[in-house]
């Protein structure tokens, strides 16, 4: 019988308001952290539905949690690990069955991104304390693509959290990219969070090649990727995001550019704050007049082109990604991946997998597929996780998120958790099945498992529709009226106070 060998979710979002997987504080906009959501619950149920329908005796799953995990953009980091305890209280019950084995592999995302840099000068530290006799290297910037390839690296903070909750669990980390490979080099499944496939996040690298195109001395490496773009994500989706006032304007201003709207009113202030900061005197005075107007066009340009980047708005009729992002994803997955793939084989530079399968999430907008990539033989089979937010006010029947499955032989089946539509009877667990090739013996046997009129799928459904609801209505509310989301003042009093 084909068994549950791994089992993926990714942009689980813990502790952002918008994540269905946070609870919230009954009829407020504030996470309520230290409470099990409805969504978390009911999706902890199917879970365990699918794992105890392996063979008895089989090896509990490995868990792969594929980057924003933990929301420290939009959450401050106390909130995130709260409800990450939850987490973790649902999957490894004290004194019950635990769902996966006790190592879970962890990919950081953008979001989570600082998780990375704290885990690779972790391991940074190490080796210098193991090797006192070599020459100090530069430091790193990526992990091997297949486990075995080198000791693990830790995520301590994660693994804190479980000891205080009493969990024997670990964390791996891997970044950021993880290889399955099958033992004739026959298929390899890679997993990647998805953020480097957007122009955003490889800004540094852009602006590197532009300013010195004769200077690239190589092919572009993962390694070469990470080390020069990893300061600009941890400070755009990290730093920024955990610095106090400014981390919750920076929540506000991610909720605002899903709306035309606002994304004027935003440019409107920040032309004005701008306008009115010019010198009242000099010899122009009409250049201060005139500011407020041109400035709040070229803002609404500037405000309009990044918005699309994080929010992944497709063109009209092709399909979930953006014609950038499919650019992005492409010339990833045949550029840094293909090179990864032939370096960091055992046997190095080992054979490439004659089928390669690419899951990635970050988009919140789940789909299968596959695509030419150029270096390899046959199309890429492409799994795309979605998300487990709500960050629109209208229902996006185009968002969701998909549930990742992997057997012994690396056969992939893409469960469709939900499509955010408005309509709450519409909400049904079903396969995804928009790849034919993918739906062998594990695809069969899932779909024989998933009754929609049955429990635990049923309850899962209806708490899926009644948190999207309340999610849309929460954003509206903090769209209206952005101080409903100020909980800074509060939780600064009670610091003091502990302290």
């Amino acid at each position: 019988m084909t068994n549950i060998r791994y089992v993926c979710l990714s942009d689980l979002h813990f502790g952002a308001q918008n994540s269905l997987l946070s609870a919230l504080e009954p009829g407020s906009v504030h996470v309520d952290p230290d409470h099990v959501s409805p969504v978390l619950k009911a999706l902890t149920d199917v879970l365990r539905t699918l794992v105890d329908a392996n063979e008895p005796g089989a090896a509990k799953p490995t868990l792969i949690l594929n980057g924003d995990v933990l929301d420290l953009a939009l959450a401050s980091d106390d909130v995130a690990l709260r409800v990450f305890k939850v987490f973790l209280d649902e999957v490894f019950p004290s004194g019950g069955d635990p769902l996966f084995d006790r190592t879970v592999w962890y990919l950081p995302g953008n979001h989570d991104h600082h998780m990375w840099e704290t885990a690779r000068e972790r391991q940074y530290t190490s080796f210098l304390l193991r090797h006192p006799e070599r020459q100090i290297p530069l430091p790193w910037h990526s992990t091997w693509l297949y486990s075995e390839g080198e000791p693990p690296t830790h995520a301590e903070l994660l693994e804190t959290i479980g000891q205080r909750a009493g969990k024997d669990v670990d964390f791996v980390v891997h970044y950021p990219n993880l290889g399955l490979r099958a033992a004739d080099d026959s298929t390899a499944v890679l997993f990647h969070h998805g953020h480097y496939i957007e122009a955003i996040y490889r800004l540094m690298t852009t602006l590197r090649d532009i300013m010195f195109t004769d200077h690239r001395e190589h092919p572009l490496h993962v390694w070469d990727l990470e080390a020069e773009n990893f300061a600009w994500v941890d400070f755009l989706w990290g730093t920024l995001g955990r610095s106090g006032r400014v981390g919750e304007d920076m929540g506000l201003l991610y909720d605002m550019l899903q709306s035309p709207k606002d994304m004027r009113l935003l440019a409107r202030n920040m032309a004005r704050g701008l306008a009115d900061r010019m010198p009242r005197r000099g010899r122009l005075p009409l250049a201060r007049t005139l500011a407020h107007p041109v400035l709040w066009v070229l803002l609404q340009l500037a405000v309009g082109a990044v918005a699309p980047f994080e929010r992944q708005a497709p063109v009209p009729g092709k399909g979930r990604l953006t014609a950038g992002a499919e650019k992005g994803l492409t010339s990833y997955i045949s550029g840094p991946v293909l090179r990864q793939l032939q370096a960091d084989h055992p046997s190095r530079h080992g054979p490439l997998p004659d089928q390669l399968k690419f899951v990635f999430g970050h988009t919140h907008k789940p789909f299968v597929g596959s695509r030419p990539v150029s270096g390899f033989d046959r199309p890429v089979r492409l799994f795309n996780t979605g998300g487990w937010v709500i960050d629109t006010v209208q229902a996006d029947p185009k968002r969701g998120a998909n549930l990742i499955l992997i057997d012994e032989d690396l056969e992939v089946a893409s469960v469709r958790m939900f499509d955010h539509v408005a309509d709450p009877a519409s909400y049904r667990v079903r396969m995804d099945s928009e790849l034919p090739e993918e739906q062998g013996s594990l695809y069969q046997r899932v779909e024989g498992l998933i009754e929609g009129e049955n429990e635990p799928w049923r309850s899962f459904s209806a708490a899926v529709a009644a948190a999207a609801s309340e999610r849309r209505e929460v954003l509206a509310r903090i769209l209206a009226d952005p101080n409903a989301a100020d909980v800074l003042p509060s939780r600064w009093r009670e610091h003091q106070q502990t302290q």
